[in-house]
């Protein structure tokens, strides 16, 4: 940008500002004032589409690019149903291809600004970008644009017919096209579109991971941070030949061809969204598998598509000469906590109780095909599990120890093995990696809202979302104690610091170590 374009970009940005209305390509939006944790004033604009509505024949495809304004955000919210109980009934919000744009009220005066672009979590089946998840009221205590995007999920994201008539990933385009709006319009709301930083936690943080491998998201960030979640974990791209059988029992609940791929997928657009929504849980009831739609290796596209992911994450790093960006990745020292504390609360994948029980359980669990190259081995499955239960429980007499040896080995499968090996391919090809570990437990914890537990072990999954987002969904009215103060200083500064420099420094509370 000339400093002539730079100079007229800023003053009509001052102009429109003023009364918090930005225009757009698509046309003008208006945005509506909120006020940060240290009373900040900063403007918001919500629901703001960024391709066109995924319906009728758009449905299970990539995300049509949208040229005009579609008018006013309709009212109506989808609602994820059929949870395990006590799981939260999580809104997922306004219809994907849809974002919301946050900025300091005084973003005219402060130049362009680094942009940070938030991919939540939920296991590409449920969650949401929206304020009562993802509030801006922390990060924006500093001088940066938060962008927070949904995107479709579960079988309308992420099913897959493993051909051209619907390759997969349609969820992880969303996202793509998401960052390509932020390229393209972020200057107008006192952006900076060569400052773009992604970041997300669990299958958020994952798919930050995969768009630093993907040839389609190429030269759309600059940055990548991943929380307790990573491409080369076993959880995060689906098998060969899976993704295909999956569709077909989609297609099985709703009376529809499993053949040819076409009468499938027609068939498929004409059935209720709702429905369709949440027939992955209704697969998922009868399966061991945690995650059933997830990302997929593309073999075939259709015409006019491009492939998301054409080869595993492991093989890309291995094999590929990659320019790859700055990345701040890690896990909380306990993450694997939240998904033990489920397996005893509910009685599913994991370990449960006594011995016996837990050494059958093991071995049939996602836990262990997560682990095999070829998870019908049921021999190689039952050695593996057997293996895991000597190195993780010598001690079986004591319940207690019993459980926390469960959350040392879902951490470690789940998340530190993947995360030690994607940060060592990474250094490996020169990029600059900081890798952390996050160790404060606060005066909250996701597991007393997901399970039964009550065990101060450490933070869980979820828990340092805690310091970057008001968490008003799972905490109501939630009041900080000074230490939760300190903390979300810390992560906030930290986060914003790597956003704009691409450097960090160790802090207390965290383990963090330059890989390079």
């Amino acid at each position: 940008m000339t400093p002539y374009m730079f100079a007229v970009v800023l003053a009509l940005l001052a102009a429109v500002l003023a009364g918090d209305v930005v225009v757009i390509k698509q046309g003008q939006l208006k945005g509506h004032r909120l006020t940060t944790r240290k009373g900040r004033e900063i403007s918001a604009f919500q629901g703001i589409p960024y391709a066109k509505p995924p319906v009728g024949k758009l449905r299970f495809q990539p995300p049509g690019w949208l040229h005009v304004r579609v008018g006013k955000p309709p009212s109506w919210l989808h609602v994820r149903v059929g949870m395990p109980p006590g799981w939260l009934h999580v809104r997922v919000a306004k219809p994907p291809g849809w974002l919301h744009v946050r900025i300091p009220a005084r973003a005219a005066e402060l130049g362009p600004l680094d942009v940070m672009v938030w991919i939540h979590g939920g296991g590409w089946f449920t969650g949401s970008g929206n304020t009562d998840m993802y509030g801006p009221q922390y990060l924006l205590d500093k001088d940066v644009i938060l962008v927070t995007i949904n995107y479709r999920l579960g079988t309308l994201g992420f099913l897959s017919t493993e051909d051209a008539v619907c390759p997969g990933n349609n969820g992880m385009k969303d996202q793509v096209a998401a960052l390509r709006w932020v390229r393209d319009n972020i200057a107008v709301f006192g952006g900076n579109p060569n400052s773009v930083t992604i970041f997300g936690e669990s299958a958020g943080a994952a798919s930050s991971h995969l768009h630093m491998l993907s040839p389609a998201s190429k030269g759309l960030f600059h940055r990548s941070i991943s929380q307790s979640g990573i491409a080369t974990g076993g959880w995060a791209v689906t098998r060969k030949g899976k993704a295909k059988p999956l569709a077909e029992q989609v297609a099985g609940l709703f009376d529809c061809p499993a053949h040819p791929s076409t009468d499938l997928i027609s068939c498929l657009r004409k059935q209720d969204a709702y429905k369709l929504y949440n027939a992955d849980l209704a697969i998922a009831a009868g399966s061991d598998d945690f995650l059933q739609f997830v990302p997929v290796v593309e073999n075939q596209v259709g015409e006019g598509d491009e492939a998301f992911l054409t080869e595993y994450p492991k093989q890309i790093l291995l094999s590929q000469d990659l320019d790859l960006v700055p990345w701040m990745v890690g896990f909380t020292s306990k993450d694997g906590g939240l998904f033990a504390g489920l397996a005893r609360t509910f009685d599913i994948y994991c370990i449960t109780g006594g011995p016996k029980e837990s050494d059958n359980k093991l071995e049939d669990s996602f836990l262990v095909k997560t682990q095999l190259s070829n998870p019908e081995d049921k021999s190689l499955a039952k050695d593996v599990a057997q293996k895991m239960q000597k190195f993780y429980f010598r001690d079986k007499s004591n319940t207690a120890a019993v459980f926390s040896s469960a959350v040392d080995m879902v951490t470690d499968l789940f998340f530190l093995a993947g995360t030690n090996l994607a940060a060592k391919l990474h250094s490996r090809k020169g990029a600059t990696v900081y890798y952390y570990c996050f160790d404060y437990r606060g005066s909250k914890s996701f597991i007393t809202v997901f399970t039964n537990e009550t065990v101060d072990d450490g933070p869980v999954h979820l828990d340092d979302l805690l310091y970057l987002f008001p968490q008003n969904h799972a905490f109501p009215n939630l009041k900080l104690t000074p230490e939760d103060e300190y903390m979300v200083e810390t992560m906030t500064t930290l986060w914003v610091n790597f956003a704009h420099t691409g450097y960090v420094k160790r802090v207390l509370y965290f383990s963090m170590q330059l890989i390079c």
